[in-house]
């Protein structure tokens, strides 16, 4: 007997330990991803590609393109961008078996050097997508500002999996909707099962988020038709229903309400309190009808508030009257033809990026989408700017890759830059254009100081990307000065470790006479810089080392 409480008190004691290791969430093997040899140990930059500018002409925010893998550009923007991004939108590969995701599993790069196909039989299938997935959603989210939004098209085959890893990411109290997307009018016959005509956008948000608006879809304003003397201030009019059966008893909502000799009572209660009818009424903010001999009363609801401002709404966890045929014929009207497969259409990108969080205004946003595919996200943008005056900026990633069943079209180079080049000459917009590249001998852990050196010398573009600065104005082995495209600020960089020309770059600086941010190449992270002291305008950083610690965090993170 003594001896079967001991094993059961021992088992006890196995058990709970046991749950203290558990954790509810996901669980599949991480296979390691594998990048060319000659990136695998070294520090990413991204670098401008100067001729492939496309010019600014209407004061609005410069865009920015870049080309390489979405790994390598996050861990970048995690330095220039981190938390500055307002919306990210990507329409990630739904690994379907056929669309042509593959995965460089390091494990058998010498097999497949290009990357392993992944039909849907593959027995690393779900493996390699998540792990595929989870590093780059992982560098998302430190990108997101405090009420940024992220919006993520899939479809059945992975959302059950994308919804677990974005809980564990972004935090299960983040989650805001698993919106559904009515996207196919119909489909063709199946011999199993349903006919599928929707795909879902997964949303969850940086922090938590209390509310989320909508401007009135151009559906919703045709709706608003009806006039009266507040047309001019507040537009048009709908009306809605004051009775209602559907709320609990409420006695105090029981009245009548008299009009022309006649008494109006609800089906069972009115929606209002009988002060705010009686204010209603005489501020004629409402509308009587008759039918039959008797009367009605309903609500109206005006197209503006009383300042003038077009109404919000409401969005609802369905999207309708957008479909993926859209998407088609926005390519057609570029290319004359459809070079790219199932792209998204224009204006579900621009429903998304024009939801009101948190009360802030999406007209200054700055919106990512790091699966850029043919563009689609870029020319929304600039189509929005162009319609509500806006200053939203883009920023597209994507590789060069062959497109899957193309015509040897290249994503970058044949679809998704050609487009946006097209787009910018309707609308005036400018877009720089960067390169992944790669510096330095050893991977963040084991950075020697020539890797520093080399980094400071070519962390130029980065470091004119995060002060929003894209324009380069003068440049010599010493230093470098970028403006905006305004004109209104620059940002001076002094990246040799010698100072043979630092005299002649501080009187150059203090005569800018605008808003600069100087950075100056420091063995130290916090080094005092006082050759700029009791100059306001100016704001004094370092390089290399603030990069490396974005960077080294990014490295603990793959490696954990």
């Amino acid at each position: 007997m003594g001896d079967d409480i001991t094993k059961l008190k021992k088992e006890i004691e196995r058990l709970k330990k046991a749950v203290k290791k558990q954790k509810y969430g996901l669980v599949w093997m991480d296979v390691p991803e594998a990048f060319e040899d000659d990136v695998e140990n070294k520090l990413p930059i991204l670098k401008e590609v100067p001729g492939l500018a496309i010019k600014n002409e209407d004061g609005k925010p410069t865009h920015i393109l870049i080309e390489g893998d979405n790994y390598h550009a996050l861990t970048c923007l995690n330095y220039t961008h981190k938390g500055k991004i307002d919306v990210i939108y990507i329409d990630p590969p739904y690994n379907t078996g056929s669309d042509g995701f593959k995965y460089k599993d390091k494990r058998i790069l010498d097999k497949f050097p290009d990357g392993t196909e992944v039909p849907k039989d593959h027995p690393f299938r779900h493996s390699y997508w998540l792990s595929f997935m989870k590093k780059r959603l992982e560098l998302s989210f430190n990108l997101l500002s405090k009420n940024g939004i992220i919006f993520i098209s899939i479809d059945d085959n992975e959302v059950a999996q994308l919804k677990l890893l974005c809980n564990e990411i972004f935090g299960e109290h983040n989650f805001v909707e698993q919106i559904i997307w009515k996207n196919k009018y119909g489909a063709g016959a199946k011999t199993r099962g349903f006919i599928s005509i929707h795909e879902y956008i997964l949303c969850y948000s940086r922090n938590l988020i209390t509310d989320i608006q909508t401007d009135l879809g151009e559906g919703e304003v045709k709706k608003h038709n009806k006039k009266d003397d507040k047309y001019e201030l507040r537009g048009g009019y709908r009306t809605q229903p004051l009775a209602t059966k559907s709320l609990g008893d409420r006695p105090n909502l029981v009245y009548p309400i008299v009009y022309k000799g006649q008494e109006i009572w609800p089906d069972k209660q009115w929606v209002w309190s009988k002060e705010r009818m009686n204010f209603a009424i005489a501020n004629n903010n409402v509308e009587f009808t008759k039918k039959d001999g008797k009367y009605n009363i309903r609500a109206k609801q005006y197209m503006k508030d009383e300042k003038g401002n077009l109404r919000k709404g409401k969005p609802l966890s369905i999207i309708e009257n957008i479909f993926t045929q859209e998407g088609t014929n926005d390519i057609n009207e570029i290319f004359g033809e459809n070079i790219f497969s199932f792209p998204k259409p224009k204006n579900l990108i621009k429903y998304l990026s024009n939801l009101i969080i948190n009360g802030k205004s999406n007209r200054n946003s700055i919106i990512l989408d790091f699966f850029a595919g043919s563009g689609t996200t870029g020319q929304a943008i600039m189509e929005l700017n162009h319609e509500d005056q806006g200053n939203r900026q883009f920023i597209l990633v994507t590789n060069n890759d062959e497109i899957t069943n193309s015509k040897k079209h290249k994503i970058m180079s044949d679809v998704c830059y050609p487009r946006i080049k097209k787009v910018s000459k309707i609308y005036k917009s400018g877009t720089k254009f960067y390169r992944t590249a790669f510096i330095g001998k050893n991977n963040i852990i084991d950075t020697t100081d020539e890797d520093k050196i080399e980094l400071a010398h070519n962390a130029g573009e980065l470091l004119a990307i995060a002060e929003n600065t894209l324009e380069l104005i003068k440049q010599n082995k010493y230093y470098q000065l970028f403006e905006d495209g305004n004109k209104e600020k620059n940002t001076a960089v002094y990246f040799r470790e010698e100072h043979d020309e630092f005299e002649k770059f501080i009187e150059i600086v203090k005569k800018l006479n605008k808003e600069t941010t100087v950075y100056v190449f420091s063995w130290g992270d916090e080094e005092k810089i006082n050759d700029f002291a009791g100059m306001k305008e100016i704001k004094v950083k370092t390089i290399p080392l603030p990069i490396l610690e974005i960077y080294k965090q990014i490295y603990n993170l793959s490696t954990q």
